[in-house]
């Protein structure tokens, strides 16, 4: 069965309605060539997804013919969205990324095809499906609730932020990302960004908020002083699992090139997790940092890990601001858009305990 959410929508527009078949029908030709189907491909079925809040997601299965073989397989497909949170849909970045990530030995779908924005036309990349499941933060535990394969899998998602991060940046050919920052300078330049895209989208000022960033420009000295590229959403909801193992890591579009500490604090962090004392409800803290070291010979202290963790929870309050206000500006109708305004709570409350237990703000 073929399920296309705007097209489907009673009151949508012929134009919205077009804009799918004209997109359809490229995806099929661009399919048809990468796997050289000779005209014979056909998408038999094609279910937009309504996971995540940045790409506008689609599992297609195609069919085609090679030789006297009938075929079928199943592929993802990521299109720019009309708006987005992250504000940088940029399609030739992102297979780039994916490319590089590959090259490090990280798992990540293989792309088959792609095309960049053109004519009004929004670009698209084509993706293997990763197998496996993707266990999100609230059913991680059910659906492996093996306690010690949960631990396991966070020993693993150690090495390989280990991996990624012992890759020398300038050996990755990713240009697009602007000059390596130097080491000193990369807390300055998140809590920059941060505070400043807070300023944009914040109706009333949120007074956690503006102490954080403050806290942060003050102590902007605490980061690690390494570089590398970091891939800015390393978690459970972003990791394929197979048999036990992670079989792929999804979501580079966010990557940059920044302190290795950022991912590690992310995974860490209050909000994937609640009052676990297990990230991403798989490993505690220090055994997850003891295999982190063992993989990349190095370890971050616990002064720059908190100083991470700060600032994560100000990114993850502002980014469901920003969400809120892409459904403000009539960008998304999507409801979950407007409903992440609830969620700056659970940043702002982690932010408020930890400011209370005396972990920041001193």
């Amino acid at each position: 069965m073929t399920t296309v959410a705007e097209a489907d929508t009673p009151g949508t527009t012929g134009t919205i309605a077009t804009e799918h078949d004209d997109f359809f029908a490229e995806l099929t030709a661009s399919l048809d060539t990468a796997l050289s189907a000779d005209g014979t491909l056909r998408l038999i079925d094609i279910d937009q997804r309504g996971e995540g809040n940045s790409w506008e997601t689609y599992l297609v299965t195609a069919e085609w013919t090679r030789g006297a073989d009938r075929r079928t397989a199943t592929y993802a497909v990521k299109r720019q969205p009309v708006s987005g949170i992250t504000g940088d849909y940029d399609v030739s970045r992102e297979v780039a990324l994916l490319t590089a990530a590959d090259r490090a030995g990280m798992r990540v779908p293989a792309v088959l095809a792609h095309r960049g924005e053109h004519d009004g036309a929004r670009g698209f990349f084509v993706m293997e499906k990763v197998p496996g499941f993707i266990p999100m933060p609230g059913t991680v535990s059910r659906l492996i609730p093996d306690a010690d394969l949960r631990a396991e899998l966070g020993r693993q998602v150690a090495r390989e932020m280990a991996r990624l991060h012992s890759v020398d940046p300038a050996s990755m050919g990713l240009d697009m990302l602007g000059p390596v920052p130097d080491g000193a300078d990369t807390g300055r330049i998140e809590n920059d960004k941060w505070a400043g895209a807070y300023r944009e989208v914040a109706d009333i000022p949120i007074p956690v908020l503006d102490l954080a960033c403050a806290w942060l420009d003050h102590r902007a000295d605490a980061v690690s002083g390494r570089v590398s590229l970091v891939h800015n959403d390393f978690r459970i909801g972003n990791l394929v699992i197979e048999d036990g193992s992670i079989s792929g890591v999804l979501d580079w579009e966010t990557a940059h090139f920044s302190d290795p500490v950022a991912d590690i604090a992310w995974f860490a962090q209050r909000t994937s997790r609640g009052r676990s004392p297990l990230l991403c409800k798989l490993i505690e803290l220090e055994p997850f940092l003891d295999e982190y070291e063992r993989a990349g010979g190095w370890r971050p202290s616990p002064e720059t890990l908190t100083w991470w963790s700060v600032q994560s929870l100000v990114k993850t309050a502002v980014g469901c601001l920003q969400a809120v206000d892409v459904y403000k500006r009539g960008d998304r109708d999507e409801l979950r858009y407007s409903n992440m305004a609830h969620s700056v709570y659970y940043s702002v409350g982690w932010l408020t305990k930890m400011l209370r237990d005396r972990e920041w703000g001193l």
